[in-house]
């Protein structure tokens, strides 16, 4: 009686641990979406628009591969073009880096970015100069979040729209600017806080706890 008690807590033991690393696994990945972000963007200046870029922000060593950067127009929500991101968001500070991408032909507003994962995920849907909603692509039916910062006729080319403030979530800043462009470096004004004790770094230490507790109680029942 004593092992059949045993083994029946022990695959009880089994199946709920298992669940809980299916829930730290999804929670992992939500915290990867929910902390990639647009950090800088140039759209309009002075004279012909050049050096029109964004800049992605998020956990350095994140592969980009497969996502995209949708353009929406603000009249009529359409898709007017996109591009295709790639590469390794490099680690810069306290785990968190940079990733600058050129983005020529980008209209000067009111329009919009959708950052979209590689599972068609929208991540970020952001617009500037007025809001939205996305009337086709991966957006459709969403409202933009407008930027509360804008570029136009009197921006230099080196300037663009920036992220400033201390934290290291897009909640945690503001949008500001015209401010002389910081591509592929923490702004000016921007501060990145180390992070929680990160989830990777926890889990063998969360684990080992469960594992105790979990011996702890079979010998108890035995």
């Amino acid at each position: 009686m004593c092992h059949s008690l045993s083994l029946r807590h022990t695959i009880s033991y089994i199946i709920s641990t298992g669940c809980l690393l299916v829930a730290l696994t999804l929670s992992t990945a939500s915290f990867a979406a929910t902390a990639v972000f647009l950090n800088e963007i140039h759209y309009d200046n002075a004279g012909g628009d050049s050096n029109e870029g964004v800049e992605i922000a998020g956990p350095g060593g994140l592969d980009l591969s497969g996502w995209r950067l949708l353009l929406y127009n603000g009249n009529g929500g359409n898709l007017y073009g996109s591009y295709e991101l790639s590469g390794v968001i490099p680690e810069l500070t306290e785990g968190f880096g940079l990733l600058a991408f050129m983005t020529p032909g980008l209209q000067n507003g009111p329009d919009g970015f959708a950052l979209v994962n590689q599972l068609d995920e929208v991540i970020q849907f952001l617009s500037y100069e007025d809001s939205f909603t996305a009337t086709e692509g991966a957006a459709y039916g969403l409202l933009s979040a407008q930027i509360g910062a804008e570029e136009g006729t009197s921006t230099a080319a080196l300037d663009s729209l920036q992220l400033v403030g201390n934290g290291r979530f897009y909640d945690d800043f503001l949008w500001s600017g015209p401010l002389t462009h910081s591509f592929g470096a923490v702004n000016n004004g921007q501060t990145i806080t180390p992070s929680a004790v990160p989830l990777p770094a926890a889990l063998p230490l969360l684990l080992s706890g469960i594992a105790g507790f979990g011996l702890l109680a079979r010998r108890r029942r035995i």
